[in-house]
């Protein structure tokens, strides 16, 4: 393919401010139904709940602290995504509004960053179709509606930037080391302090010289021009995992593995992803149908080779015949494959696993490449219609983009409305997501702070039914039992839970305070032992210390306090026990 040179010179001139403002007002209409959204999902403890994330001076503590706060498990290593959220907090004074106003922001410039790296790949008018889908693509909401997902669009801002400049100068011949590489060096320092996925950054650059840029030199000559860059690069990601292994206490991979993964090995987990990838390329091509979760039962991991597995294998066949067919003929196809693929790189599951099967945020990065591919496809298999009869192909390629930019302005207006609270969210993803526990449990919780207790508990138990290794909800709903005074239903469940996972010191605490209040004081002081035991042998797991240490202590006690009511003969009801230890949880 023959590239024009690059489309957007350093002033743009009428015509360039004009299509760059068509495509902030398509990302305004995009977004503005959501700008008046409240704190929802994972927003509420990392953000509205997490002191760390409400002042710059705690904000800096930050950089020695995991991502997640107590009471959540140590995970994850993000620390200029929290000095990010103590600005805005700081200049909203804790409103949601401005964490909404910066996230479109981010969005218009990722979406306007990706225009110009267009812009030197393919023609104007191409470049800016590009751009247009990009910024109406409904899969794109979630990484708005919510602030935490800032991440996801700071990190793909920084790259497509970073591949952009990296373009410039080999195409401008100038050297990549020296000032100019020790920059870009300490940019994608940066991005991985914002998140980790920014990891892929130098895969990223890799692609467009394997397949944008042409060099006729040897490889090794390549990689020795680019050695002082190259190995910059190297220093950054070793002491990025270094600096991650000490803050998470040796927790290097720093997150839990998801559900639908755990009892897979490497076998399992490829034919699981194998069949989520038919679900990538829908949300990418055609999607209308969004969901907020995807836990099991919606993905189910595969035990053996089924209709989802043949598609994934043909999908994932045919996006290699693009990466390798098109690098000579459509090398922006070819560069465009290899971004989708290097993109989901970090979700894919298969070498680790990680907490996601599946997130609509996840895809964010990917969709870029995956755009810039589609798009110079379809200009390529058009060119055949435009040769038949040049005025109708045009206008029907204009139809066909205006038809798609209202499809897509439409669903995402609409679906950002979807994350206005939690009781809209969770309301509609249990419509959205039947099979998602994870959904079930949460609109549970919605409706027993509405006062809705016995929809409440249907929803618990129909989360129950749907993920019964799920020991969390058991103890959610017992809770609610025991503190409505129903312990004869709350011990059953807290043993259910305890059987699932028995190193629950919050559970156990909660079970001995029912038998303390039945006047089961023996049993109780037997149960608050053994949780003990449990908490102190567990001591050493570098993400629970803290809280395992004081599980330790609060439980003796309580078994000192049940021994003492069984003494003297005390009356049922008549025992108060200490606050229970604090409740250690995987992240939502």
């Amino acid at each position: 393919m023959t590239h024009d040179p690059p489309v957007l010179p350093p002033r743009l001139g009428r015509t360039g401010w004009m299509l760059a403002g068509g495509l902030i007002l398509l990302v305004l209409a995009s977004t503005w139904t959501g700008w008046a959204n409240h704190w929802v999902q994972d927003d509420i403890p990392i953000i509205l709940d997490n002191q760390t994330a409400h002042s710059l001076g705690l904000a800096w503590h930050g950089f020695l602290e995991a991502y997640w706060p107590a009471p959540y498990t140590r995970e994850l290593y993000r620390p200029l995504t929290i000095m990010l959220f103590a600005v805005q907090w700081l200049v909203g004074e804790g409103s949601p509004v401005v964490f909404r106003l910066v996230s479109t922001a981010l969005y218009a410039g990722v979406v306007l960053a990706v225009w110009r790296l267009a812009g030197r790949l393919m023609p104007m008018a191409m470049a800016w179709v590009v751009a247009a889908l990009f910024a109406v693509h409904p899969v794109h909401v979630e990484a708005v509606a919510v602030a935490v997902n800032q991440a996801e669009l700071l990190v793909a801002l920084i790259a497509v930037l970073m591949v952009t400049a990296w373009y410039d100068r080999r195409t401008a011949g100038l050297p990549t080391g020296g000032g100019w590489g020790a920059g870009m060096v300490a940019t994608y320092m940066v991005a991985m302090l914002v998140k980790e996925h920014a990891l892929v950054i130098p895969f990223l650059i890799a692609a467009m010289e394997w397949s944008i840029l042409d060099d006729e030199r040897p490889l090794r000559s390549r990689l020795k021009a680019h050695l002082s860059v190259i190995s910059g690069a190297i220093v950054s990601v070793a002491l990025m995992v270094a600096v991650r292994r000490y803050v998470l206490i040796g927790n290097t991979r720093g997150t839990f593995t998801a559900e639908g993964l755990v009892s897979s090995g490497l076998g399992g987990r490829a034919m699981t992803m194998l069949g989520v990838v038919p679900e990538w390329f829908r949300l990418l091509i055609w999607p209308h149908h969004l969901q907020a979760d995807y836990s099991p039962r919606e993905i189910v991991p595969a035990t053996g080779f089924g209709i989802n597995q043949v598609l994934g294998v043909i999908l994932l066949g045919l996006a290699l015949v693009i990466l390798l067919r098109c690098r000579r003929r459509l090398p922006v196809a070819s560069f465009g494959a290899a971004w989708l693929a290097i993109g989901l790189g970090p979700v894919h599951n298969v070498l680790v696993p990680t907490g996601i099967v599946l997130a609509e945020r996840t895809l964010f990065l990917g969709s870029i490449g995956f755009v810039l591919g589609g798009v110079v496809l379809i200009h390529a298999g058009w060119r055949t219609l435009e040769g038949a009869d040049t005025r109708v192909a045009r206008a029907l390629a204009t139809v066909g983009i205006g038809v798609l930019l209202l499809l897509g302005v439409s669903r995402s207006a609409s679906r950002q409305r979807v994350w206005h609270d939690q009781a809209t969210l969770w309301r509609q993803t249990v419509i959205d997501a039947p099979l998602s526990y994870r959904a079930h449990r949460a609109w549970a919780e919605v409706l027993f702070h509405g006062g809705a207790k016995g929809p409440g508990e249907q929803h618990y138990l129909e989360a129950i039914a749907l993920y019964p290794a799920g020991w969390p909800v058991y103890l959610d709903l017992a809770d609610r039992y025991r503190i409505a005074g129903q312990c004869y239903p709350a011990m059953e469940l807290y043993q259910q839970a305890l059987t699932l996972s028995p190193n629950v010191p919050a559970g156990r605490a909660s079970l001995v305070a029912c038998l303390v209040h039945l006047g089961r004081f023996r049993e109780a002081a037997a149960e608050a032992r053994t949780g003990a035991l449990l908490a102190l042998e567990a001591v050493g797991d570098p993400r629970l210390d803290s809280i395992l240490a004081d599980a330790h202590i609060t439980l003796t006690r309580y078994a000192e306090i049940a021994d003492s009511a069984a003494t003297v003969g005390a009356a049922p009801g008549s025992v108060s026990l200490p606050p229970p230890p604090e409740r250690a949880v995987d992240h939502p």
